[in-house]
Formats: structure tokens, sequence, C-alpha cells
């Protein structure tokens, strides 16, 4: 089946970097890479008269250089690929960007959004920003000079106090089915301090991901002098996977942000894909 993955650009360098890296990790599987770029007018200064007074010129030369970037990407990759299992396409709107991801994520059915990660322990607004209205995929966050030639470890961290919903995880998984991906969970939890309902939740994931792999699932706990952080760092070539629990009534009405974040601040260095609950 094939995969469409969305991939917001704003031609830097490292968003060309996240193209490499994702057409690489993908690069057994069929795939739709739609490229999106939004534009906004700048109309520093402007009264609303002198808004209504713009020439023609001034509305279409924003679109004009959005198409125009978006057709050499387009066209650098079709012909740098060199994989028949791949075709991209251009995407240019007038729109906030984090508006314009939503609504392509829901009307071209979207498996995967790919982010451009800025590799500092701070997210940008706008990902933040995806992060808490995009919820119906899962979200990649590619870091600078990330690489995925040395094949694919997937490593789902959580501290089970919560089921977790495995419909993102399954999608990503079956997405990379060609991959030959190696599935691993660390628990963030020392194993003696466990509950029993996290042992649960835990039995639960395992079963599940042995559904979807033929390797034998890696389990790991952290100790006491060794956390997340510390474990990532070690571990950079591979895809972490953090669970973002469902919104409660603060996030709900603007005041409040997902732990996730904070978790993701802890990873800069890694490709993470946060799943949603």
């Amino acid at each position: 089946m094939m995969k469409k993955i969305l991939i917001p650009t704003d031609f830097s360098l490292n968003s060309y970097q996240t193209v490499d890296y994702i057409t690489s990790l993908f690069k057994k599987v069929n795939c739709e890479f739609y490229f999106l770029n939004t534009y906004r007018y700048e109309n520093s200064g402007l009264s609303a008269i002198e808004m209504l007074q713009a020439d023609d010129e001034w509305f279409d030369k924003p679109k004009e250089e959005s198409l125009k970037k978006l057709g050499k990407l387009v066209t650098r990759y079709t012909l740098k690929s060199n994989n028949d299992k791949h075709s991209f396409h251009a995407i240019s709107e007038h729109r906030d960007i984090v508006d314009g991801v939503k609504e392509n994520v829901d009307t071209i059915g979207v498996d995967v959004v790919v982010l451009t990660g800025n590799g500092t322990a701070q997210l940008s607004s706008t990902t933040e920003s995806i992060l808490e209205r995009v919820r119906s995929c899962p979200v990649l966050i590619v870091p600078p000079h990330a690489t995925a030639c040395k094949g694919i470890t997937l490593t789902i961290a959580s501290d089970f106090q919560h089921k977790i919903n495995t419909r993102e995880i399954e999608r990503f998984i079956k997405a990379l089915e060609n991959t030959n991906t190696q599935i691993g969970i660390l628990v963030l939890k020392e194993q003696n301090t466990l509950s029993d309902k996290a042992v649960s939740n835990l039995e639960i994931l395992l079963e599940c991901l042995k559904q979807l792999s033929s390797k034998s699932i890696a389990l790991e706990f952290l100790k006491p002098a060794y956390r997340l952080k510390d474990y990532a760092s070690n571990h950079n070539d591979e895809i972490m996977c953090v669970v973002d629990n469902k919104p409660d009534l603060f996030r709900r009405i603007g005041i409040g942000k997902s732990k996730v974040i904070s978790t993701l601040k802890k990873l800069n260095s890694n490709t993470v894909l946060t799943v949603h609950q």
C-alpha cells in the first residue's frame, strides 16, 4: 500500500537534510512525499487602504516564489532518488503553517508528518503547535545531520502508567515493513518499582509488537544513574518513540502544554516519533 508522507519545508539546508533522511529511511517503501510550503504577505506598515490598492504583483510574488522553489525541490528529488517506489508532490498555500499541516493531514490521509528539528534543547513554537494540534497521525522530528544508513531501530520509551494506544505505532511500523526494523522498549522506571498496572500495560504492548515483528523485542529498564537523556545520547542512531497523552482540560483551553514537550527537549539529538493516545 502506498504511504503518504507530509514534509513541511522552508527550503533551508536543514529541511533538505530532512528530505534526504526520510527518503533514505523509506527507500524500500512505496511512498508519496508531499512537500508543503506556506507563505504570508508582508504587510508591515501598510494601512487597510494601501492593502486594497496593492497591485497584482504584490499578491502574486510570494506565491510565485513558493511555487518556483517547490518546483525545484520536486525536480531535485525526482531526479536524485532514482527510485520508482517514490513520487514527489508540491503544495503551496497562503496560510499559517500549522493550519496547513493539519488540513492536509486530514485531506490527503497522511500516514506520517515529518518535521525538521533544530538540534537544540528548545523546540520551535511551530513544532510545539503542530504537536499540539495534529493528533490523527504520528509526527516524526528529524534533527540536523540524521542518518538512516546503519539500519533502523525504533525504541518505544514510556513509564507505562497508562495503557498505550498502539494504533499509530502499528501504522508507523507497517510503513517500514520492508526495512527489517528492530524494535525495542525502554521502560522509564526501575524494574523493581513498576506497579502491577504498569507491568500489565507493558505486557500488552509486548504482545502487540510481537505480532508486528519477526525479531525478538529488546527490553531495557532505566537504572538509578541512567536516565532517558543518557540513553538517548548513547543511541543517537535510534528512532526514539514517545507517547503524548490525551490533552487534559488545561491543554484544551490553551493554558497548559503537553508533558511530551519536556521529554522531546531531552532528545534533541535523536530522531523522535511522537504518537498519540
